[in-house]
C-alpha cells in the first residue's frame, strides 16, 4: 500500500469520527402538559426537583429550586405542540432555569436554537452571552461548550435546537505517535 493511500485512509477515519448534526425537535412531546402528576413522555426523569428530557444524546434539564420535588412541569401556560416549553413562577416557583447539555458529560458545538420568551439570560459555560425576548432565532455559534443555560422569566419555550457533539481532539502525543508511525511505514515502504 502506498504511503499516499495510508496517510489519505487515516485523514478520512479521523473525518468520519466527528460527530454529525442533529436538531432537537421535540416532535414526541404532544400532550398539553408533562410532570406534576401528570405522565411524563419517553425519556423524561425527576431528580429531585429537576425534571430533565433527553433526545438525541442530549439533555435538558428544568431545574425548579423552589418547586416541590416531583411537582416541576412544562407545557403551562406556554403550551404549544412538540417544543420544550415551561412557564416561571406559579408553576414551577421562581427562579427556574433549563440547561442543555450532552448526556454523559462532554463538549458540543451549539448553531442555533428557536426560541419565544418573555425574557431569558443566555450563558455558556457560566458566561453571560446576552438575553432574548420576544420570538425569534438564536443564532450566534457556539464551539465546545459543556453547558447551555437559559435564565427565566414568565413564559419560555425552545424549539429546533442544531446541536452536535464536538469531534474529539486526539492528545498531542497520540498525534505525534500516529504520525511517526505513518513516517516509519512510509520510510521502509520506499525503502524495499
Amino acid at each position: 500500500m502506498k504511503f499516499n493511500t495510508i496517510l489519505a485512509a487515516t485523514v478520512i477515519g479521523m473525518a468520519a469520527s466527528s460527530a454529525s448534526a442533529t436538531v432537537l425537535s421535540f416532535d414526541n412531546l404532544t400532550e398539553i402538559m408533562y410532570g406534576d402528576g401528570f405522565p411524563l413522555a419517553d425519556g423524561m426523569s425527576y431528580a429531585g426537583p429537576d425534571l430533565s428530557y433527553v433526545e438525541a444524546g442530549f439533555r435538558l434539564t428544568l431545574h425548579a429550586p423552589n418547586a416541590i420535588p416531583g411537582s416541576a412541569n412544562i407545557g403551562t401556560g406556554t403550551f404549544e405542540p412538540q417544543t420544550f416549553n415551561w412557564h416561571d413562577g406559579l408553576d414551577n416557583g421562581p427562579d427556574t432555569f433549563v440547561t442543555l447539555t450532552r448526556v454523559g458529560g462532554g463538549l458540543f458545538n451549539l448553531k442555533s436554537f428557536d426560541y419565544f420568551a418573555d425574557w431569558s439570560a443566555v450563558s455558556a459555560d457560566g458566561k453571560l452571552l446576552g438575553t432574548i425576548a420576544d420570538a425569534g432565532t438564536w443564532s450566534t455559534a457556539l464551539n465546545g461548550i459543556a453547558e447551555l443555560r437559559l435564565g427565566s422569566g414568565a413564559f419560555n419555550q425552545l424549539d429546533n435546537i442544531d446541536v452536535e457533539a464536538a469531534a474529539a481532539v486526539p492528545l498531542p502525543g497520540t498525534l505525534t505517535l500516529l504520525l511517526a508511525g505513518l513516517a516509519a511505514s512510509g520510510l521502509a515502504r520506499r525503502r524495499r
